[in-house]
């Protein structure tokens, strides 16, 4: 019994908290709308004056130096000559900047803007170039911000450090499928033909080829070794060409044939895949990745073999010359198959 009055008066503590805390929110939140669109209105009130030709250099400059003693005496404080000039620099941004501000997007049925910041926020952000300011206005409102947490934040160059992460993010969410290709165009080896069963020939020539075998993989990709050991037992196995691809963060085991492909080949491959991913990446790498290489293929036997939800082996062809044109719609058509 006590416990439960107890639990009841948790949770009616918090149930207040959670009131009062929403109340003063939105007082803030009404605040900040309020005089930041008086601010906004006065801008636009000084530069209609402008427009309609009435303030000139120094008669303009009198002109709102007036309305600020007066305005100052008053209401005392808040529309010193700078801010009242500020007002007029605030309005002009806002319009070169229309429907890009966060403001902007949030009108209310009237028309009227909606701030969700203060005059002081907006003074500091207008020193920004556009780019900036959009961000930082965003990014103010989004954490709740105070004026001297919105300075620290451009100091500290959030945009940079930011946009680093999203990129970051962006090269996590690469496929594994979108690093494959298919064919592989291996000319520079100076080959005309390969023998069926010699891959042996193949490796070796794309050993003494490396630098120009990783451009033709592709981005990221870094060499880790050449027939590595992989021990089932009293068994051993020996994967032809290991890689590491960066923006994957995952190994990459590339299998040669020098023949076409048999449905067993890629079981091979599976095996290996299956024994990096549980005996060598580390927890921080993605699954292994597994790419058959071979002088021909049956499209078929690949999509029956693997499993229907398959992102980690993959089986090319390679090309020893550049294909003619009518050659490369074939391969792309599947018509070669």
């Amino acid at each position: 019994m006590a416990n439960d009055i107890i639990q009841s008066e948790d949770k009616l503590y918090e149930d207040a908290i959670s009131i009062i805390d929403s109340g003063r929110k939105r007082v803030i939140e009404s605040v900040y709308n309020e005089t930041t669109n008086s601010y906004y209105a006065l801008g636009k009130l000084i530069v209609e004056i402008e427009q309609n030709g009435k303030l000139k250099a120094t008669y303009g400059k009198k002109v709102v130096e007036n309305l600020s003693k007066k305005l100052t005496l008053k209401y005392r404080k808040g529309f010193s000559t700078s801010t009242l000039w500020d007002c007029q620099k605030f309005y002009k941004k806002l319009q070169s900047l229309s429907g890009v501000l966060d403001c902007q997007k949030s009108q209310s049925v009237t028309g009227e803007l909606r701030f969700r910041l203060s005059f002081t926020h907006y003074t500091y952000l207008m020193r920004l170039d556009d780019k900036e300011m959009k961000f930082y206005e965003s990014y103010a409102i989004e954490q709740k911000l105070s004026v001297r947490e919105l300075q620290k934040a451009v100091q500290n160059n959030t945009i940079l450090r930011l946009e680093e992460k999203k990129q970051d993010s962006q090269i996590s969410q690469i496929k594994p499928k979108e690093i494959v290709k298919d064919p592989y165009i291996l000319d520079f080896l100076g080959l005309e033909e390969i023998k069926t069963g010699e891959e042996k020939v193949l490796e070796n020539k794309l050993i003494e080829h490396l630098e120009k075998f990783l451009l033709e993989l592709g981005r990221g990709f870094a060499f880790v070794g050449r027939q590595y050991r992989l021990t089932l037992s009293e068994d051993s196995y020996f994967a032809d060409l290991v890689f590491y691809n960066i923006p994957l963060k995952c190994y990459v085991i590339i299998e040669l044939k020098a023949r076409k492909l048999k449905h067993q080949d890629l079981g091979q491959l599976q095996m290996y895949v299956n024994y990096f991913d549980r005996e060598i990446k580390d927890d921080n790498d993605n699954k292994t990745v597994g790419i058959l290489l071979c002088n021909d293929k049956n499209e078929k036997v690949v999509e029956y073999t693997l499993p229907k939800e398959n992102n980690q082996i993959f089986a090319s062809k390679y090309k020893l010359y550049l294909p003619t044109k009518e050659e490369l719609v074939e391969e792309l058509s599947g018509e070669g198959d």
